[in-house]
């Protein structure tokens, strides 16, 4: 019995230091999480601030914080991955209030923002959802980071899909692709199948839409860009065409 005892002993300290460990481990897990929520609240004070008084042209380069809402719905829905998360909208906040000051930006800065929308949006979905991502657009190429775009032309069709995509059928998918056609044409192709027997998407014609295509008009004129939506075999597809400008 007296044998016994140290072994007792030894055992209870050790679990008393991997708990004490563990303790320790949580709190600074919370702390950071504290930290992140109040620099991502400080940050969304600073959007509406920027957002409340702007006139109907810098509307044209500016996007609604409606994106920041349908973010964090995303995250809410998937607290464990919560670090993951928290980055990939930081960098879509910093997009908001800081790169967008600028009329035009980089088409890698643009793409940039479309990969972190994704990633955020992917919370919505089960790990095993088939969502395709494919960039065309070889990084090193010139006109990648120099040839200029609207900020927030990727928004709306991404969105939209993620939105009402089929994610309960086997065959259910998300398709994004970035790619470049002659003479300066940036190309955004995305499709998601739809839920069995719907003719079509509940956005379209929505105010989202509207907003989106007169915001295109506005920037680009009716020559600029074209946008062409189409469903085929419960597939919907938004076809984005847009003329690049040079810095």
């Amino acid at each position: 019995m007296k044998g016994t005892l140290p072994f007792f002993v030894l055992v209870l300290g050790v679990l008393l230091f991997v708990a004490l460990a563990l303790l320790i481990f949580l709190w600074r897990q919370f702390s950071q999480l504290k930290h992140d929520k109040q620099h991502l609240q400080a940050k969304y004070k600073e959007l509406e601030q920027k957002t409340t008084g702007l006139d109907a042209d810098q509307l044209r380069y500016k996007l609604n914080p409606h994106l920041f809402r349908n973010a964090l719905n995303a995250i809410q829905s998937h607290a464990y991955q919560s670090y993951y998360a928290l980055d990939k909208l930081s960098n879509v906040l910093d997009y908001i209030l800081y790169d967008s000051d600028n009329r035009m930006v980089s088409l890698a800065e643009e793409i940039n923002f479309a990969k972190s929308l994704v990633e955020i949006n992917k919370l919505k979905t089960s790990p095993l959802f088939d969502i395709r991502f494919k960039n065309k657009i070889r990084e090193d190429e010139t006109i990648y980071h120099e040839m200029m775009i609207a900020p927030f032309s990727c928004a709306n069709p991404i969105e939209n899909a993620f939105k009402h995509a089929d994610i309960q059928s086997d065959d259910a998918f998300i398709s994004i692709v970035f790619s470049i056609e002659d003479d300066n044409w940036f190309q955004l192709y995305v499709a998601n199948k739809i839920p069995r027997g719907k003719k079509e998407q509940k956005n379209k014609g929505g105010l989202g839409n509207v907003m989106f295509k007169n915001r295109l008009k506005a920037i680009y004129g009716i020559d600029g860009f074209s946008l062409i939506e189409t469903i085929n075999n419960e597939v919907y597809i938004s076809q984005l065409k847009i003329k690049l400008d040079k810095p």
